[in-house]
């Protein structure tokens, strides 16, 4: 009979002992998952503070870029008579093809009170056309009525080597120009390619910031959702 109650005690002894290890195993599996998903939270916060810092990274540089540039164009010196390359609305592409077609004249005023200025003047009839392949600048942008006459003697062209084939046929006061800024003008003057002017920055400097427009407001808003 004491064999029988040692034995049972054995058993329950047994039986304790296996719940035991059992409770402390489900305790370390818990603590292992609590632990993966601290780590994971952890990572997950660590990604959503990266993405954040980035998001407002880039919204501080397009904010930058907007400033400086509203800063370039609202700092002329001659508001007094503003120049119509500031009224005239051109295809992001173009601006050096237009620059160079009417070079620095675009900086020039309508205001026939200021020193240098375009007139209005009829249209021209019949106004001379241009080669056929060449397209006009009238066709192109929108710009005042006093550059009306200059924009449709102006014509763009595919290439250089497309210019200089037209080049002949040009009617007195007509030019070629490609979208790089080559000239072909009607009496020989030729130009090569190269640094855009004054006015073709400015217009696309002013197309640049009318497209940070939205960007900006983009930014603003990944930037917000973000944090």
């Amino acid at each position: 009979e004491t064999l029988l109650v040692e034995s049972a005690a054995l058993d329950a002894a047994k039986s304790r002992h296996e719940a035991a290890q059992a409770a402390l195993a489900a305790a370390r599996a818990e603590i292992e998952r609590c632990e993966a998903a601290s780590a994971a939270a952890r990572d997950r916060a660590a990604s959503a503070g990266r993405a954040a810092s980035e998001a407002d990274a880039a919204r501080q540089a397009v904010e930058a870029e907007v400033r400086a540039l509203t800063e370039v164009l609202g700092g002329r010196d001659s508001d007094f008579w503003p120049a119509l390359v500031d009224a005239v609305a051109v295809p992001a592409g173009l601006e050096a093809a237009l620059g160079a077609a009417l070079g620095d004249a675009l900086e020039c005023t309508g205001d026939e009170a200021a020193p240098k200025f375009w007139r209005v003047l009829p249209a021209l009839d019949p106004a001379p056309p241009l080669p056929d392949g060449a397209v006009a600048f009238d066709t192109l942008v929108q710009a005042p009525p006093a550059l009306a006459r200059a924009l449709s003697q102006a014509g763009l062209v595919d290439d250089a080597d497309q210019g200089r084939a037209l080049q002949p046929a040009l009617a007195p006061g007509q030019i070629l120009v490609t979208r790089d800024g080559a000239i072909f003008r009607w009496d020989g003057f030729s130009v090569r390619a190269g640094t855009p002017t004054a006015a073709a920055v400015r217009m696309a400097q002013r197309n640049r910031l009318k497209g940070l427009d939205g960007g900006l407001q983009a930014a603003r808003l990944a930037a917000v959702a973000a944090r």
